[in-house]
């Protein structure tokens, strides 16, 4: 059942008169309570304001769009950036665009929804994926597939290794990745997992993303080649759709060292929990992220009675599985992390 709470929720929650630690959702770095990081943005605020709606492609161009997409470019090691007000508009510009272009498009199974519309191919096992891929390299090289898939697969299918797409031609492949779990959190001082991709040779490479889960920030992002990402601006799409909220953009311009103070506390403790055998494997861990899924009924059971509230609902819909995950956040204090910690080894005992 939903708890229904009346402000951003921290490192507590009340429910039924009782305070609970909280140890869900996906504000990883604590940005959103961060005084400083709200100070921030309160400049940035009064000086663009609450909103701005008008097109990207109007006579009036605010100057901060370019700033930050060339400061995000360079963050993740592609030639051009391209912002939008969330992840899923992000994806849905790739997706939709691609197919226009003709491209047959195939995900991965476990692709976050945002990368579907009804002309991909969704699957659901390695073997229809690889075998649906094998019909579409069959086209003929006209008809060059993308392949759309999660850059952070909570089932253990990508980030670090990307042992899957390492099997596969890349070289007769577009790789569109949703890198939405990981910017601002992996990677060398958190450049997300494009380089990484990149290093793999696919015949082109774009990664989309939001940038309110790593970052703190309500907008998405695209990265990709020049000409990729000049395509992609030219679209009515792209034109049509409200941009991100420049006192957003600003605010992730001017909150280097800040980023960089969260992501070191958020790390600490995330080594603590992975030094621990016994704990981890009580989870499906990507190591390296600040997350502990399970699918356990027993253990939710137990973790909420002690006091422990965390991501626990039906996913994508009420016809999807229960998915349960621990998030650390760089919000919790190591005496909430120790806390855990106990609960979970006296669970074990």
């Amino acid at each position: 059942m939903a708890i229904t709470i009346d402000s951003f929720p921290g490192r507590t929650i009340h429910k039924n008169g009782k305070e609970y630690l909280y140890f869900g959702g996906t504000s990883y770095l604590g940005l959103q309570l961060d005084k400083e990081f709200q100070d921030l943005y309160i400049k940035n605020l009064k000086r663009y304001g609450t909103n701005y709606g008008a097109s990207r492609k109007s006579n009036i161009q605010l100057s901060i769009f370019e700033k930050a997409e060339a400061h995000l470019a360079n963050m993740v090691g592609s030639q051009a950036c391209i912002t939008l007000s969330s992840g899923y508009l992000a994806a849905q510009l790739v997706v939709q665009t691609l197919v226009q272009q003709g491209h047959p498009t195939i995900a991965v199974p476990n692709a976050h929804i945002a990368l579907s519309t009804d002309n991909v191919i969704n699957t659901s096992s390695p073997e229809e994926f690889h075998a649906k891929l094998n019909e579409m390299l069959n086209l003929g090289k006209d008809a060059v597939p993308a392949i759309l898939f999660d850059t952070i697969d909570f089932s253990k299918g990508q980030y670090p290794d990307f042992a899957m797409l390492r099997q596969l031609p890349l070289d007769k492949v577009i790789l569109v990745g949703d890198d939405s779990h990981g910017i601002g959190l992996v990677g060398a001082n958190g450049n997300g997992c494009y380089s990484t991709l990149k290093e793999l040779q696919p015949a082109q490479l774009i990664v989309c993303c939001s940038l309110g889960k790593g970052l703190g920030i309500q907008a998405g992002a695209i990265f990709g080649t020049k000409s990729t990402v000049d395509v992609l601006r030219d679209t009515a799409f792209f034109g049509g759709a409200s941009p991100a909220a420049p006192a957003f953009l600003s605010t992730l311009l001017y909150a280097g060292d800040i980023y960089k103070e969260r992501r070191a506390r958020l790390f600490e403790h995330l080594d603590y929990l992975e030094s621990l055998p016994d704990i981890l494997q009580l989870f499906t861990h990507i190591n390296g992220h600040p997350t502990f899924e399970f699918r356990n009924l027993e253990l939710a059971n137990y973790l909420e009675g002690k006091g422990f509230i965390f991501t626990n609902f039906n996913y994508p819909d009420h016809k999807g599985p229960i998915v349960s995950r621990i998030v650390l956040s760089a919000y919790h204090k190591k005496q909430d992390v120790q806390d855990l910690v106990d609960c979970l080894n006296n669970f074990i005992l």
